[in-house]
């Protein structure tokens, strides 16, 4: 899991990328959290099989996508239920349309987005930071930099 959905922690993707590559493992990451919020590389990753999920960056529910590596190494799944030639083999019936062009959208929106949105959580981290400050005697921040986004942890004593 990149970033995990309740509390925001973020694994270090690459530096798992690096150990897989090294001990000939291949890797798949749950990015449903991270797709459209942060940017993701998959070649500088050594990600190999990447998940995501079209209601985690407000696209429609019952849609996701996986990334399949085709090259260096190329990846190959089996598929889980027999039948039909769709999806070069690895998976039978007809995707719904429009569910697979709202993913994409959505996807795409995020990606045009991603920066402003930055920007504005950056903006309300710093007024929720200057507002508790002001308001309680005992807190302290933890102020993360990772990837060019900050992460804030709050730390509130009694």
């Amino acid at each position: 899991m990149y970033v995990n959905n309740e509390i925001g922690t973020m694994q270090k993707i690459e530096e798992i990328g690096t150990i897989c590559k090294d001990a000939n493992i291949l890797f798949h990451t749950d990015a449903a959290q991270a797709i459209g919020k942060i940017p993701i590389d998959v070649e500088k990753m050594g990600i190999h099989l990447m998940s995501v999920s079209g209601h985690k960056v407000y696209g429609p529910k019952g849609i996701g996508a996986l990334y399949v590596r085709k090259k260096a190494p190329r990846v190959r799944i089996r598929p889980q239920i027999d039948g039909g030639g769709q999806e070069f083999g690895v998976r039978s019936g007809t995707l719904p349309p429009h569910l697979c062009v709202g993913l994409g959208a959505a996807v795409d929106l995020c990606k045009t987005e991603m920066d402003r949105d930055h920007k504005h959580i950056r903006h309300l981290s710093l007024y929720l930071e200057k507002e508790l400050r002001s308001k309680l005697d005992a807190v302290y921040f933890h102020l993360l930099l990772l990837n060019n986004f900050f992460f804030v942890h709050i730390y509130m004593c009694h």
